[in-house]
């Protein structure tokens, strides 16, 4: 090739190495957790926590929030997302984030089992450290209709049974915005959830 030809192919090569380094670095950003979108606004509601005091959804405002929705006597996905997001809690403890700036909560939809005191005795079990956690309860309807704000849907089988959907985990930012949702279980990639946390905080300084 001679030089004049290889002279005339340099913008397009060097508009072609741009490009990939634009793809990679929008590649990496979403690897990263960065860059999360904005899934919608995150439904207000007001429900009861587990000293039987009305809690309002805007006490959350300011602070990132993992939110799950559960009944105790699940036995399988609620107890292993549970267990994880404790995982998770451990893991922010470290980076000196969980409490103030990030919390958990849970909802349970099954009130008729999971009294304050069933639901104090969940969270001694898992290890959640209340200082961060919020665990909140209501009428069945009501809590139904909360998940079902949140896209959770919920179908009581009778014998404190439920079903309801897999992708119950919800990440909700500082300024009350749904960012992601998540599958739930004990193949929670928690890494992955800790570095969206993270991103949401940095957003915020």
């Amino acid at each position: 090739m001679s030089v004049k030809k290889r002279r005339s192919l340099f913008p397009y090569l060097l508009l072609a190495l741009v490009l990939a380094l634009a793809a990679y670095l929008v590649y990496d950003q979403s690897k990263s957790g960065k860059g999360l979108g904005i899934v919608g606004a995150a439904p207000e509601f007001t429900l009861e926590d587990v000293d039987g005091r009305t809690f309002d959804s805007q006490a959350l405002a300011g602070s990132v929030r993992l939110m799950e929705f559960i009944f105790t006597n699940c036995p399988d996905i609620c107890p292993a997302t549970s267990y994880n997001m404790v995982l998770i809690q451990d893991e922010l403890k470290k980076l000196g984030l969980f409490g103030d700036k990030v919390k958990m909560v849970a909802v349970t939809f099954d009130p008729e089992r999971d009294t304050p005191q069933v639901l104090r005795r969940y969270a001694e079990r898992m290890k959640m450290d209340l200082s961060g956690w919020v665990l909140l309860r209501g009428e069945e309807s009501q809590t139904h209709d909360v998940a079902k704000r949140y896209g959770v849907t919920v179908q009581n089988l009778g014998d404190g049974q439920f079903v309801h959907t897999v992708t119950s985990l919800i990440l909700v930012d500082s300024k009350q915005r749904i960012r992601k949702v998540y599958e739930m279980g004990s193949e929670m990639d928690n890494a992955r959830i800790v570095k969206d946390i993270r991103s949401l905080v940095e957003e915020n300084r």
